[in-house]
């Protein structure tokens, strides 16, 4: 038997937009764990990334009526769930993990390509096996710049180092903890 087709988001964009409320169910099926996952990985909170998940949502149906179908839905949404997580930060200044942008990159590419809800559940458990590895300098490092938001150049002066050995260590470090989170989230059999 032949696999059934994927939906066609334009068709069911038009459809939701027109009432079918069958349509936006499934749209929501297809979207529901991408967006819940691009916030899970930027909080530490799985429930306040469920329910900004489904703020987003939420405002997705509000939103139908100005959505331009030939868009893809998955960009606006997670454009959408970013603003109410920014949002979010600064009423509840709730500190991110794993903010650095070339992991946040790489997370991010893998969710395009359709990860399951475990898989990413894998590089979130990944990513905590992997900076409690680190030594006690090297977290702080990456705590200190990535959570705290301090500027390279800033780190630099408190630790009386030249801000190019200050951005070198920390790109080591992102590229020891992407190919760390990489072999264990999906080992090589």
């Amino acid at each position: 038997m032949k696999p059934p087709e994927p939906p066609n988001e334009p068709q069911l964009i038009r459809a939701a937009q027109h009432g079918d409320m069958a349509a936006f169910k499934t749209l929501v099926e297809i979207h529901h764990g991408r967006v819940r996952a691009f916030l899970a990985v930027r909080m530490n909170n799985a429930m306040e990334a469920e329910d900004l998940a489904q703020d987003t949502l939420i405002l997705a149906f509000k939103k139908l009526p100005e959505l331009d179908p030939e868009r893809p839905l998955g960009a606006w949404l997670r454009g959408v769930a970013k603003h109410l997580l920014a949002n979010y930060l600064r009423k509840f200044r709730a500190i991110p993990i794993g903010a650095n942008e070339e992991l946040q990159a790489l997370i991010d590419t893998q969710l395009e390509h359709d990860f399951n809800q475990q898989d990413e559940s894998e590089r979130m458990a990944a990513l905590r096996d992997c900076l409690e590895k680190l030594d006690p300098p090297a977290r702080q490092l990456l705590h200190s710049r990535y959570a705290d938001g301090t500027s390279v150049e800033e780190l630099a002066k408190r630790l009386s180092r030249k801000t190019s050995a200050i951005s070198m260590q920390l790109h080591r470090l992102r590229q020891l903890l992407a190919t760390c989170i990489e072999s264990k989230a999906f080992p090589t059999p």
